[in-house]
């Protein structure tokens, strides 16, 4: 198997997990000594960050990070090809939000362009449990990439990363799971997305990004195989997020379910609701958790945070 001696990665994002990630492959002591690092970002955020946001700018500047200033939403297919040829691998850590369409043209240019060795935008459930009409086809797009990538790769080698949901999402009022009560109160109110019994795989962007690296890493080395990589920090009950917070917090928290019922009726009404599906493909749990047995961080020893040393990490 090919070896890479002197790769050169492109990292697609520098939110909380294409830092993260980012982080973890400079720190990594498998990464091979001329590695260069390289981070994809809009032009308008390359050019303004120094000042929006100096300590991150300075980080990257102290981690010898080099700049490729490029819009891939707006982007075509030939321009990402051409941006995307110099590199070994590449890393898409900023699909979250991504616009219907360009995770899929994002794909099929890396594999188009040559790069050798690809991390898709695949961070979060098992999208192959999960199929692509769960949730109003929230993640039918997630389910076709990973099709693609297993019959039309090219030679392109390839891993997916499952770890669940971000820990830091249980915070993310927004999302629904942790929030205040709207009385003027401020009590902190756990819901549970479809029963107190059900469970979520919660793994901190950390984590994700030490094994981020070191799959990469691996594979570069010309070890491992093509495939989804399942990686844990906690499997947890909503029970449990409840429990949890209650202790760390220090006060009684108020709890509540959102039943699976209401949301595919909320979702009749309102078929666009991005929030709504997110809510119901959690509430239903297909796909959203999984034991650690068999995983890689499991396999490898890899230490991971729980829950609750991500609150006293996170939250003081």
């Amino acid at each position: 198997m090919t070896v890479y001696r002197c790769p050169s990665i492109l990292v697609i994002g520098h939110g909380e997990l294409g830092l993260s990630i980012i982080d973890a492959l400079h720190k990594s002591p498998s990464k091979p000594s001329f590695t260069t690092l390289t981070v994809l970002a809009r032009p308008q955020t390359v050019s303004s960050l120094q000042k929006s946001d100096p300590a991150k700018y300075s980080l990257l500047h102290k981690w010898n990070v080099s700049w490729l200033p490029l819009d891939i939403e707006t982007a075509a297919p030939e321009d990402l090809k051409l941006a995307f040829k110099p590199f070994t691998a590449v890393v898409y850590a900023s699909g979250m939000f991504a616009t219907d369409g360009v995770p899929t043209k994002v794909t099929r240019a890396v594999r188009d362009s040559g790069v050798k060795y690809y991390i898709p935008w695949q961070f979060g459930v098992d999208y192959d449990a999960i199929g692509p009409v769960t949730g109003g086809g929230l993640f039918a797009e997630q389910y076709w990439i990973r099709r693609l990538l297993r019959e039309e790769s090219g030679g392109m080698k390839w891993n997916v990363i499952s770890n669940g949901l971000f820990t830091s999402f249980v915070f993310h009022q927004p999302f629904g799971i942790f929030g205040k009560s709207g009385d003027g109160e401020g009590r902190v109110v756990v819901t549970a997305l479809g029963g107190w019994e059900n469970k979520v795989t919660l793994t901190a962007a950390e984590d994700i990004g030490r094994v981020t690296a070191e799959v990469l890493f691996e594979r570069l080395a010309g070890r491992g195989v093509d495939g989804v990589e399942y990686i844990v920090g906690e499997t947890v009950t909503y029970r449990k997020i409840a429990d949890v917070i209650e202790e760390k917090f220090g006060k009684k928290v108020e709890r509540k379910v959102l039943e699976t019922k209401g949301l595919r009726e909320e979702l009749e009404r309102d078929p666009e609701n991005k929030l709504v599906k997110y809510q119901l493909v959690f509430g239903e749990g297909v796909g959203c958790s999984w034991g650690v047995e068999g995983t890689y961080n499991e396999e490898k020893g890899i230490k991971m945070m729980s829950f609750a040393e991500w609150i006293d990490t996170h939250r003081g």
